[in-house]
């Protein structure tokens, strides 16, 4: 379950950067100037909790 919870995260930072970046969308807007951050965040949780979930098995 963490893996896909992981995944999912890496997902959404890729596409926060990738829109953010080349279409001009912001998702996170709610965040105010925090929204610049929120790509990396989001990658960020996402492999940690890969690498916690990895590290059970």
């Amino acid at each position: 379950m963490g893996e896909i919870i992981g995944y999912i995260l890496i997902i959404l930072g890729v596409a926060d950067f990738l829109l953010g970046n080349f279409a001009q969308i912001n998702l996170t807007y709610f965040l105010g100037p925090l929204s610049t951050f929120s790509p990396f965040v989001f990658g960020g949780l996402g492999l940690l909790i890969l690498n916690g979930s990895k590290s059970k098995k």
